[in-house]
């Protein structure tokens, strides 16, 4: 799995995955795993009929307002669970064991924030399951119980990696490219 470090104008960094397309997808192997399959198939099946339903258009607000405060890096550290390797690619300007010890304070922090939430959900999960005496679906079950799963699963990976399961390499992206296109002209010239 490559990992790519992006500074912004303000010098803040940002860890980013190549797009979940562009690696191979492993079909899921534990219950949890499965789970987390089902209930994805299941929120894109519903998000579909709320974006093209109008009169949903108040719960269509409203996912948008929870989705906007799930952190970014969440998908990031959920396939963390099941790579075979991390190639973190950085900046020739940064040294490579500076980009280390930030990757892995990084997952710290994330790994302290995703414990709270799965303790939050799980504590919100008997409240939520109450609320299935109101008429309708019981949307804040099931929000709550995506969170729970999506906190956990993060959880895991980020653990995962700092348990040091999943060997971490540290590259510049100059060497990357240079590599790459040496090993080419190379391969090209024998």
């Amino acid at each position: 799995m490559r990992i790519w470090l992006r500074l912004d104008s303000r010098q803040r960094w940002s860890f980013q995955a190549e797009p979940e397309g562009e690696e191979q997808m492993r079909p899921p192997t534990s219950a949890l795993a499965r789970l987390w399959q089902r209930l994805l198939a299941e929120y894109h099946h519903a998000r579909g009929a709320i974006e093209t339903t109008e009169r949903m258009a108040w719960i269509r607000a409203l996912l948008r307002k929870l989705e906007a405060r799930v952190d970014p890096s969440e998908s990031l550290l959920r396939r963390m669970r099941t790579a075979a390797e991390i190639v973190l690619l950085h900046p020739d300007s940064l040294s490579a064991p500076l980009v280390r010890r930030r990757f892995f304070r990084f997952l710290r922090r994330r790994a302290r924030a995703h414990a709270r939430g799965v303790v939050l959900n799980a504590l919100l999960l008997p409240v939520t399951a109450a609320m299935a005496i109101l008429p309708g679906p019981n949307v804040f079950f099931a929000w709550n119980a995506y969170r729970l799963i999506a906190h956990l699963l993060a959880w895991r990976g980020a653990r995962r990696v700092l348990r040091q399961e999943c060997p971490v390499h540290v590259h510049a992206e100059e060497e990357i490219i240079t590599g790459s296109v040496s090993h080419q002209l190379h391969a090209e010239g024998t």
